[in-house]
């Protein structure tokens, strides 16, 4: 009996394992995170669309350290699509609502469908054109994340 208590004890003494946790500035025990937005691409809806009919969708994943990403005002926009073909004049402009509490700052994760309702092509005498599209998110405080290339999209007439 007596060696079925020791046995006991020696396990629970040296079973246990002490767990590490890190702690950022805060002492809070997550990593830090960049109050910069972080994208990635996860898909885009199709490879091929028909001009003027067909619509797209990207579906990227953001993270925010601060979650400030979104706004109230709905003139304001906080996506940005651009169509390679002509970087200049193909810019799409989308507003975000706020994705956290306004007056928080907590770090924020998620997925977002942004559609381009219509993609044309551009020059009437092809059939077909390619292009890629870059994607980036604003937050409230004007900081910029990565850009974002999607893989070719062909446009069918």
């Amino acid at each position: 009996m007596r060696n079925i208590l020791f046995l006991f004890i020696f396990c629970g003494a040296f079973g246990c394992t002490k767990e590490t946790i890190t702690t950022n500035d805060n002492n809070n025990p997550t990593p830090d995170i960049s109050e910069v937005p972080e994208i990635t691409l996860i898909g885009v809806s199709q490879t091929t669309v028909v001009s003027g009919i067909d619509s797209l969708s990207f579906v990227i994943n953001y993270t925010d350290g601060d979650g400030d990403l979104g706004t109230e005002d709905p003139d304001e926009t906080s996506i940005e699509i651009i169509d390679q073909r002509d970087s200049e004049t193909l810019i799409f402009n989308y507003h975000l609502q706020p994705l956290a509490p306004l007056g928080n700052e907590i770090a924020i994760t998620g997925e977002l469908n942004i559609v381009l309702d219509h993609t044309i092509v551009l020059d009437d005498s092809n059939d077909s054109e390619t292009t890629t599209f870059t994607i980036r998110l604003k937050d409230r405080a004007g900081n910029w994340s990565n850009i974002l290339e999607t893989e070719t999209i062909t446009i069918m007439k």
